[in-house]
């Protein structure tokens, strides 16, 4: 599937009615459908530029040329429009699966998983404002889950029925979890400095999907034989522990308490929706005692974010890839109970982007935990180990947020998918 043709939304539609008021025709005629076009490609491009809460029905009406009282004739509010555009969204991921044909364990089939994952990425970059929109539209918005839970799970049914495997629940959330990572990688993708290209991140995608899926075939879907420490690593200056705050004890249980509120506020109502007076609610507390210990709502944040990054990044150090199943399957249990504890914290501040601030510390944390992971996997004598770390970063982050955000899976049982992916996947064994 070529980027244009997921790109082109201006399919002419038909049997399209209006919200009334309407004139004594209620059916959308040509004029009316091609309004109603151009205010879904509008919002797709006000959801590209703007935070999906910060954006606003008179951004989407004055880019798509039309007044209010028109773009009311089809849509009911802004959240009518991004459901709209997400179930347009789901059509093309549904199409994109049902070409998936048999894949075998061979060149051919990896030749066949290679279309299917650039197929996906193109879909991506063209849809990326509705996945980028989506944690923060779905919050609040429970009844369109089972759409998207279909979609999720027929691409899985289509992703096993390809590799010849059986529907089973481990299977499931096996395939669900490389989509996941998927998914995460598409949006490094398109972070990527202009002119590099995605076609190695492309490749080491479907090698790794057809090594967990298919099996590790040496001279298929890995070669061994790479020299070890070919590459130089980037030393990146790691992320700083918080500094000491001075506070007698009374005030750090002030300051912790605020804290731990905010754990708790952010992930449901994301970083946009919080407000001060959400933190201060849950805590107990008035906004003068908040702005004793905060300067303002990103100060706070970004307290939270050092704290959390803080723990992640000593785990990330503790990782060991020869440890053996045991010993991952024990990491993992850290890793997702240290997700867990940090109420999601890791995944709300990858929403935001209206603070500068935030998105640079942000990228230094996955900058430092990038690094160390590729320094484990240039230890691999197969594979790029910048491309592995980048997918093996995917995976560590989508993996508990999958348990504890979308809720699609159990953490004993996406820690066990999250297990096979690495043994199979990063490290070429099947002796599980």
């Amino acid at each position: 599937m070529g980027t244009a043709g997921v790109a082109s939304v201006s399919s002419v539609e038909s049997g399209i009615v209006r919200r009334p008021p309407f004139g004594s025709n209620p059916l959308v005629g040509e004029r009316g459908t091609d309004t109603r076009r151009r205010v879904l490609d509008a919002a797709l491009q006000v959801f590209a530029e703007v935070a999906y809460p910060e954006a606003r029905v008179e951004q989407i009406a004055e880019l798509a040329g039309c007044s209010r009282p028109a773009f009311y004739q089809y849509f009911s509010s802004k959240d009518d429009v991004f459901w709209t555009l997400a179930t347009e969204l789901g059509e093309h991921m549904v199409e994109l699966a049902d070409r998936l044909g048999p894949v075998t364990p061979d060149e051919d089939g990896l030749a066949t998983t290679t279309a299917w994952i650039e197929g996906f990425m193109e879909l991506h970059q063209a849809w990326a404002p509705v996945f980028r929109a989506y944690p923060d539209a779905a919050r609040g918005a429970e009844d369109r889950a089972p759409r998207a839970a279909y979609v999720t799970g027929h691409t899985s049914d289509r992703l096993l029925r390809a590799f010849g495997l059986p529907s089973t629940a481990a299977n499931r959330r096996l395939v669900g979890s490389l989509v996941g990572m998927l998914i995460r990688c598409s949006f490094y993708a398109e972070a990527a400095p202009a002119g590099m290209t995605r076609r190695p991140l492309v490749l080491g995608l479907a090698r790794t999907f057809h090594r967990v899926l298919a099996g590790p075939v040496e001279g298929v879907n890995f070669r061994r034989g790479r020299t070890r420490g070919r590459r130089r690593i980037r030393i990146v200056a790691p992320v700083q522990p918080p500094v000491a705050t001075g506070l007698r004890a009374r005030g750090e249980q002030t300051r912790r308490t605020l804290l731990e509120a905010g754990a708790e506020v952010l992930p449901s109502r994301g970083y946009h929706e919080t407000r001060v007076d959400d933190i201060v609610s849950a805590a107990g507390v008035s906004h003068g005692t908040f702005y004793r210990y905060f300067d303002s709502k990103d100060d706070f944040f970004r307290v939270l974010a050092e704290e959390a990054s803080g723990r992640m990044i000593e785990l990330v150090e503790q990782l060991d890839l020869d440890a053996g199943d045991d010993g991952l399957r024990d990491w993992l249990r850290d890793w997702f109970a240290a997700y867990e504890a940090d109420g999601g914290i890791i995944s709300t501040w990858q929403d935001m982007r209206t603070s500068p601030e935030l998105v640079a510390f942000s990228e230094q944390v996955a900058a430092s935990v990038f690094t160390r992971l590729e320094q484990l996997l240039d230890q691999r004598d197969f594979g790029h180990p910048q491309v592995a770390a980048a997918m093996l970063l995917a995976l560590l982050e989508r993996a508990p947020y999958r348990v504890f955000v979308l809720g699609y899976s159990t953490a004993a049982g996406e820690i066990e998918a999250t297990l096979t992916i690495i043994r199979r996947g990063f490290l070429g064994r099947d002796d599980g």
